[in-house]
């Protein structure tokens, strides 16, 4: 029973550790060539830095985990202009993005004891 209850231990660190590592970059151009804001943030998450930007890239994601560019703040469902799954650069069109969301994994986790 020892080595269950360690095991889910270690699965629940790995599974942290894995949600925290997202990280968020914002551009002032419209390309994904040198980031003018960066933010390492958990899952479920709407990162919305001041100002607009042209340009946003989210990496360190698996490729279930949905991610949501949109052209106004706080990431309402009526703004979204864009949606990927797994790591992405996405640029704006005509108006410029303010928000990104990026969720936890779609995919099921399995923990076997």
């Amino acid at each position: 029973m020892r080595f269950s209850t360690s095991f889910i231990y270690v699965a629940i660190i790995a599974f942290t550790a894995t949600v925290e590592a997202t990280v968020v970059k914002f551009y002032t151009e419209r390309n994904c060539n040198s980031a003018s804001q960066e933010f390492r943030v958990g899952c479920n998450t709407c990162i919305d830095p001041p100002g607009d930007w042209f340009a946003a890239q989210v990496s360190d994601i698996g490729p279930n985990q949905r991610v949501s560019m949109h052209n106004q703040d706080r990431c309402t469902s009526a703004s979204q202009v864009g949606q990927w799954f797994g790591p992405v650069c996405g640029a704006a069109g005509r108006t410029a993005l303010r928000s990104v969301w990026v969720s936890c994994n779609q995919g099921k986790m399995y923990v076997i004891l």
